[in-house]
């Protein structure tokens, strides 16, 4: 027994000795390199009785020779050797410390570096898994780093995640399959959004990614849902049109301070509380169900679909079937993004806080609109059709109008005027009185002046100066 405790104790000693770890560590890297063809190398490799195994400097490149992968201290415990011979690794825990992954797609290639690395060692498809398997108790990652970058879209800048920090629980590859309950990951974007904690269920594959129980956190904001990706692998090289989205958010409270960094045509500070459950791609999706309300009593509830926020040179568009929108319109035109935030005639801010129903399309040129506005100076139905709202007071409309007990003489500023009844087709432009000139054929039902109600007063002709 005191024999085996001294030979043990020796190999421990020779084992220590940099010279043995950085043999050990070549016979890594040839043994690696010759069973998949791919450039690794590992520094040293430190091995102690206790099961513990750590490799030092570990280095992989792509296919164009560039850093794909590095690890300065991968640590890790083997709990069954016998596994090994069988494509089976099972640990107990790996820990990963200063480490870099760079998915870099080259110009003129689709797949990033990471699917030509993970192709070249998955070989060639057959009908038969491949049987390896991968599993760790824990996973820890120690100040580490991902940066994605795609040449063939040179306006575009990289894309990066740093000091990520945290770890996961039941960690799995199987084959292709990456399985790993993930807790409390903090890292920091190039946006300068900072997360605090990403908890979530997480599952990859050739077709799909789910991200179940997510729980995303930053200093103003949280996010409570189930996240799914549906594809094919050749859709990452165009993830905004292709990727296929669909999320349930049970509860999400944003700070506009966030998404601003993300998306700048927002400019408020204010915080929304909202559910819905999105379908389709970052550049085609529906918010159905939507129920948002903000700290600053801002509703928005209904389905609305989106095109191109994140491609606005190809022109924005909103298809909503709103069921309620109420604000006022200083708060609207600040939480509202730059490109809606511009069809707000100024005339709007004389209705006091208002609120909306009915369906609206808007693009760049177009607004298409059937609703009811409910105000405190009265209330509205319009039908109309607006163009040339690159300044929105002298846009051109065509459609049919209804009011209902409006105040209008708080609209044009004489206290003579009472309450305004009228229905008629509209054709003209402008949305104040100065900039009006409008074609009006139609009915007064009432008209107050001077104390007196005027009614059935038959229009047509121009609205003008």
């Amino acid at each position: 027994m005191l024999a085996i405790a001294i030979l043990l104790a020796i190999v421990s000693v020779l084992l220590a000795l940099p010279s043995v770890q950085t043999k050990l560590g070549k016979r890594a890297t040839n043994y690696l390199q010759k069973e998949f063809d791919v450039a690794i190398n590992v520094s040293r490799v430190d091995l102690s009785f206790l099961g513990n195994i750590q490799l030092k400097e570990i280095l992989i490149n792509n296919h164009h020779n560039d850093t794909l992968i590095y690890v300065d201290n991968l640590t890790t415990s083997i709990a069954s050797y016998k596994k090994i011979i069988d494509n089976k690794l099972n640990f107990g825990q790996i820990s990963l410390s200063d480490f870099v992954l760079n998915l870099k797609t080259y110009k003129g290639e689709t797949d990033d570096a990471l699917t030509v690395f993970i192709d070249k060692l998955d070989g060639e498809p057959t009908p038969e898994p491949s049987g390896f398997l991968l599993t760790a108790g824990r996973l820890k990652l120690k100040n580490g780093a991902v940066f994605i970058e795609d040449q063939n879209k040179p306006n575009e800048k990289v894309l990066f995640y740093k000091n990520i920090f945290g770890g996961a629980k039941n960690f799995k590859i199987d084959g292709p399959n990456v399985f790993a309950n993930i807790e409390g990951l903090s890292c920091k974007e190039n946006h300068t959004i900072e997360v605090e904690n990403l908890t979530t269920d997480f599952t990859y594959t050739k077709s799909y990614m789910k991200f179940l129980n997510t729980k995303l956190e930053t200093a103003n904001s949280k996010l409570n849902a189930d996240i799914n990706f549906t594809y094919n692998r050749e859709d990452f090289s165009d993830f905004n049109n292709k990727v296929f989205i669909e999320a349930t958010v049970s509860h999400g409270e944003i700070s506009l301070l966030d998404l601003n960094k993300m998306y700048a045509e927002l400019k408020s500070d204010d915080v929304v509380h909202f559910s819905t459950n999105i379908k389709g791609t970052l550049n085609d999706f529906t918010a159905i169900g939507l129920q948002l309300e903000s700290d600053d009593k801002a509703v928005i509830n209904g389905d609305i679909n989106f095109k191109n926020v994140f491609d606005l040179e190809k022109g924005f568009v909103l298809d909503g079937n709103i069921e309620k929108l109420a604000t006022d319109y200083t708060h609207l035109k600040t939480i509202l993004p730059n490109v809606l935030g511009k069809i707000l005639p100024s005339s709007f801010k004389k209705l006091g806080y208002f609120s909306l129903n009915g369906n609206t399309y808007i693009t760049k040129n177009l607004i298409n609109t059937s609703v009811t506005l409910n105000t405190d100076i009265g209330t509205t139905y319009a039908d109309l059709e607006l163009t040339n709202f690159e300044n929105i007071d002298k846009a051109s409309y065509k459609g049919h109008i209804k009011v209902e007990d409006l105040k209008f003489g708080e609209v044009v500023g004489d206290p003579l005027i009472g309450l305004l009844s009228m229905e008629a087709d509209v054709d003209g432009e402008g949305f104040t009185l100065e900039n009006m000139n409008s074609s009006v054929k139609g009915t007064v039902s009432k008209h107050q002046y001077k104390g007196y109600s005027y009614s059935n007063i038959s229009l047509n002709g121009i609205v003008k100066n």
